[in-house]
């Protein structure tokens, strides 16, 4: 009954004022008409023809705030609240003075809010971020400044691993409520993966530092097994390899110390007391042979054996290996490369498996599902996901690759070129290759 009282008052408003409807444009003229057959159909009952008759107002004249108004009624007494909310927002624009219709727009607003956000709320709860982020978004196009929606924002873009994006809505859910207890908890979410890969890139340096035998290792070890505990104290593999450091390093000091302090003819005679120890053995040894020359031949033969069967297994074991998704596989090669290592790295994912080669940190061959040299190089840097291990034995290969790291990288051809272009350029370089 009230919005009928409302209906008939504003069409005798209008029917008042078609008297000087003469003097406005035609565009008005239509728009008024239109709106008064609006008004006849609300009273029939008929919201569909009037919504239809207000919008053909509305098109005629824009700015006519009185369809507006009816148009955004008809939104809301349906329950298209976000439909209504811009028309009214359009109204305001057109007549800021209508009191009315700015608080209609806080309740219809404060409404619309509560159910965009229950509805996203539903949508992560359940797992479906990329649905709950556009709702997120709506509702903070509401309300910016609401803490749990930013929170809420940040959580399902910690779940799709934009961990920048996820750490922006944390920081201004930070600045509206730093006491919030559960800004602590996510803000360790997002820095775990960030804290994870670098405490893997410098497990991987200091593996690789103690893989080095050259004079100035031991030094470059030790840093980076300090900087590993400094990052990572309870590091039990580093905090060992460390203690490992430490030990040889004293038995070094306390041999030097005893070389020192000796007196010369102590170990003149200490010598001379060696030797005649030793000939005595040998001379034992030598009867021994004699004697039990089978026994002797068998103990050579397993001495053969053990040694052939700890150089297997020793060229079966991986001193350095990892996850190419923590650690870029180009990442590794250039740790490689800066520490002058020789060996192979073996790189496995699911959709290749290859091998790249190392002297003396340089590439000298690579290969990868029966491509080799930089075909194959540039194969393998393409790898986004897997493991890798690398081995300090070089077996024999041929030499396939002979430009450095550097002009290798430089090389490397866009993602997008074919298998079928990849095969034939590697094809081409091996002919090249051949004919040298």
């Amino acid at each position: 009954m009230r919005f009928r009282v409302i209906i008939c008052v504003i069409a005798l408003a209008l029917v008042s004022g078609l008297a000087g409807a003469q003097q406005e444009p035609a565009s008005r003229v239509r728009a008024e008409a239109l709106f008064v057959d609006a008004q006849k159909a609300l009273s029939r009952g008929d919201y569909t023809g009037a919504e239809k008759l207000l919008k053909e107002a509305l098109t005629s004249d824009p700015a006519f705030t009185s369809a507006i108004w009816q148009l955004a009624q008809i939104y809301e007494s349906r329950q298209e609240l976000d439909y209504a909310r811009e028309l009214l927002i359009r109204g305001l624009k057109q007549d800021p003075g209508a009191s009315w219709a700015r608080e209609k727009l806080v309740q219809i607003e404060v409404t619309l809010a509560r159910a965009i956000f229950a509805e996203a709320r539903g949508y992560l709860d359940s797992g479906k971020y990329d649905l709950a982020i556009p709702k997120l978004s709506a509702y903070l196009g509401l309300k910016p400044d609401d803490p749990a929606a930013l929170l809420a924002m940040a959580a399902c873009h910690v779940e799709k691993g934009n961990l920048k994006t996820a750490r922006q809505y944390l920081d201004r859910a930070r600045a509206i409520d730093p006491d919030n207890a559960e800004i602590s908890s996510l803000a360790a979410r997002i820095e775990k993966p960030a804290q994870d890969t670098r405490l893997e890139k410098l497990l991987t340096e200091a593996q690789i530092a103690l893989l080095d035998t050259t004079s100035t290792a031991a030094g470059r070890a030790r840093t980076a097994l300090e900087t590993l505990i400094a990052a990572d104290p309870s590091n039990s593999w580093a905090k060992e390899r460390l203690a490992d450091l430490n030990r040889i390093e004293d038995e070094k000091a306390a041999r030097l110390e005893r070389r020192e302090s000796k007196p010369a003819p102590a170990v003149v005679a200490e010598g001379r007391k060696a030797i005649d120890r030793s000939k005595g053995a040998l001379a034992a040894v030598g009867h021994f042979l004699f004697t039990h020359f089978s026994l002797a031949v068998l103990g050579a033969v397993l001495c053969v054996l053990v040694i052939d069967v700890r150089r297997r297994m020793t060229r079966r074991s991986y001193p350095l290996e990892g996850t190419i998704s923590v650690i870029p596989i180009l990442d590794i090669v250039s740790l490689v490369n800066g520490n002058l290592r020789t060996g192979r790295l073996i790189v496995v994912s699911s959709d290749a498996k290859g091998e790249i080669y190392f002297e003396k940190g340089e590439i000298i061959h690579a290969r990868c599902d029966g491509l080799t040299g930089k075909i194959a190089f540039h194969k393998l840097m393409d790898i986004r996901s897997g493991r890798f291990f690398f081995h300090n034995h070089l077996p024999n290969v041929r030499r396939t690759i002979a430009d450095p790291l550097s002009l290798l990288l430089l090389s490397m051809k866009p993602h997008e070129d074919s298998v079928t272009e990849l095969e034939e350029n590697g094809a081409r370089e091996e002919a090249l290759s051949t004919r040298r």
